[in-house]
C-alpha cells in the first residue's frame, strides 16, 4: 500500500510540474509554426513574405525579454508561498496569454491595437514561462528517486516536445483539410482556442498534486566560502550549456517556418516533418533516460553523438536546400531531434546535479532565464534575417555546427569542476 502511495504521489508530482512546460511550449511552438500566418494577420507588411515572418518572430521575442523578470520575481515568490502556490499562479497566465492571442482581432480590422494587444499577450506568457522553470525543474528533481533528479529533470524537455507534437499535429490537420486562404484568415487561431481547453485540467493537477508536496526539514544552510567559489565557477559553465541547448532548440523548431518562407515548400510538408521529428525526439528523449539509468556518466556517447551533429548539420540542410521536398525535410527533422534527444539527458542531469540543492531552483530558473531571454527569442528572429541579407539559406545548418561545439566545450568544464572543485567544495 505505501508503495502504491509513493507511486501516486510521485506521478502526481511529475505531472504537475510538466503541465505548465507543456502548455508553455504547446503555445510558443503554435506561435512558431503559424508565424507565417500570423504575420499575414497582425503586421501586414505589404508583398514581402519573408518581412511578415520576420515582424511576427520579433513579436515573438518580446516575450524572451520578460523571461529574466519572471524568473527572479516567481523565483522569490516560490521561496515566500511555495513551489506549488508559484506554479498555480503562472499557470494562470499562460492562459491569459492564450486567450488574447486566441481572441484579438487582426490588424485590417482594429488597426494599430492588434499588434499591440498581441505583443502584451507575448509580454505575459514570458513573465510566466520565466518564473514556471526553476519551481518545475525542482519539483522534478525531488520528486525523482534515488539519484536521478538529474535525469528524471529531462521530463521538462520531453514535454517541451510534446506540447511542440501536439502543437504541430494540430497544425497538419489544418493545413490539409483547409484551404490557403481560411488557413491564414482564421484556421491559425484554432491551436490557441485548444490551448486554452489545458489550462483547467492543468490547473486542477497541480491543485491535486499540493497535497503531495515533497517537505523541507530544517533551514537550509548557509553556503560555506568554498561552496560559493565552486558554483560561480560551475554557473560560468552552465549559462553557455544553456545557450547551446537553447539556440539548438529553437534552430530545430524553426523548422515549419523555414520550410514555408524559406524554401516555399507547403505547410502541409513542414508540419508533416515536424511532427516525425518531434516524435522521433521524443522517443530519443526516453532511450536516452533508459541509458542514464544504467550508465550513469556516458562520456563517449555524448561525445560521438555531438561531433557527429557538428559535422552532419550542414551537410543535412544542404540537402533539404538543393532537394527541397518532403523526403529531404523529414531527413532534416528527424535526425537534428533524434541527435539531440539522445545527448539531452546527459546534459541536463550535469547542469542540475552541478548546481547546490538549496539554490538550485532560483540559479536554474534565472540561469535558463537569460539564456532563452536573449538568445532563444533571438535565434529565429536572426536566422531569418540573416538569410534575407545574405540569401544563404544553409545559414542553419552552421549556426547547428556552432552550438554543437559550445555545447561539448561546456559538458567537459563541467565534468571537471563536479570531478575536482565541487568535491572540495563538501
Amino acid at each position: 500500500m505505501a508503495e502504491n502511495v509513493g507511486h501516486t504521489r510521485t506521478g502526481l508530482l511529475i505531472g504537475a510540474a510538466c503541465a505548465g512546460n507543456f502548455l508553455e511550449f504547446y503555445n510558443f511552438m503554435a506561435y512558431a509554426f503559424f508565424a507565417p500566418m500570423i504575420g499575414h494577420a497582425f503586421f501586414p507588411a505589404g508583398s514581402s513574405n519573408l518581412m511578415n515572418l520576420l515582424y511576427a518572430l520579433m513579436t515573438f521575442a518580446v516575450g524572451f525579454v520578460m523571461r529574466p523578470l519572471g524568473a527572479v520575481l516567481v523565483g522569490r515568490y516560490a521561496r515566500a508561498r511555495g513551489q506549488h502556490a508559484a506554479l498555480m499562479l503562472t499557470f494562470g497566465m499562460m492562459g491569459v496569454g492564450s486567450f488574447l492571442i486566441a481572441a484579438t482581432p487582426p490588424a485590417a480590422s482594429i488597426g494599430i491595437l492588434a499588434p499591440i494587444i498581441i505583443i502584451f499577450a507575448r509580454i505575459v506568457q514570458g513573465f510566466s514561462d520565466g518564473g514556471e522553470v526553476g519551481p518545475a525543474t525542482e519539483l522534478l528533481y525531488s520528486a525523482a528517486p534515488g539519484d536521478l533528479g538529474g535525469a528524471y529533470s529531462t521530463l521538462q524537455y520531453m514535454t517541451q516536445l510534446l506540447g511542440s507534437l501536439l502543437a504541430v499535429l494540430l497544425g497538419l490537420a489544418l493545413s490539409v483539410s483547409l484551404s490557403h486562404d481560411a488557413l491564414f484568415s482564421w484556421g491559425w487561431r484554432v491551436p490557441f482556442v485548444f490551448g486554452l481547453v489545458i489550462v483547467p485540467a492543468g490547473l486542477f493537477l497541480r491543485r491535486l498534486a499540493a497535497g503531495h508536496a515533497i517537505a523541507v526539514h530544517g533551514p537550509v544552510k548557509p553556503p560555506s566560502p568554498a561552496e560559493r567559489r565552486a558554483v560561480r565557477k560551475t554557473i560560468l559553465f552552465v549559462f553557455p550549456a544553456l545557450v547551446s541547448g537553447t539556440v539548438s532548440t529553437y534552430l530545430r523548431t524553426f523548422g515549419v517556418s523555414y520550410a514555408v518562407s524559406v524554401l516555399h515548400l507547403s505547410p502541409a510538408i513542414g508540419m508533416a516533418a515536424m511532427t516525425a521529428g518531434l516524435a522521433a525526439g521524443a522517443l530519443s528523449v526516453l532511450a536516452s533516460m533508459a541509458y542514464i539509468a544504467r550508465y550513469p556518466h556516458p562520456s563517449g556517447a555524448v561525445i560521438g553523438i555531438t561531433v557527429l551533429t557538428g559535422i552532419l548539420s550542414p551537410f543535412i540542410y544542404y540537402y533539404a536546400i538543393h532537394d527541397p521536398g518532403m523526403s529531404s525535410q523529414l531527413t532534416l527533422n528527424i535526425s537534428m531531434f533524434v541527435l539531440s534527444g539522445f545527448v539531452m539527458t546527459s546534459m541536463w542531469k550535469i547542469l542540475l546535479d552541478a548546481l547546490p540543492p538549496h539554490n538550485r531552483s532560483f540559479l536554474f530558473g534565472v540561469l535558463y532565464a537569460l539564456a532563452v531571454s536573449v538568445f532563444g527569442g533571438l535565434t529565429q528572429p536572426v536566422v531569418t534575417w540573416l538569410i534575407a541579407i545574405s540569401g544563404d539559406p544553409l545559414i542553419p545548418g552552421w549556426m547547428m555546427s556552432a552550438t554543437a561545439a559550445l555545447g561539448l566545450f561546456s559538458y567537459f568544464r563541467l565534468r571537471a569542476l563536479q570531478g575536482v572543485d565541487m568535491k572540495i567544495a563538501k
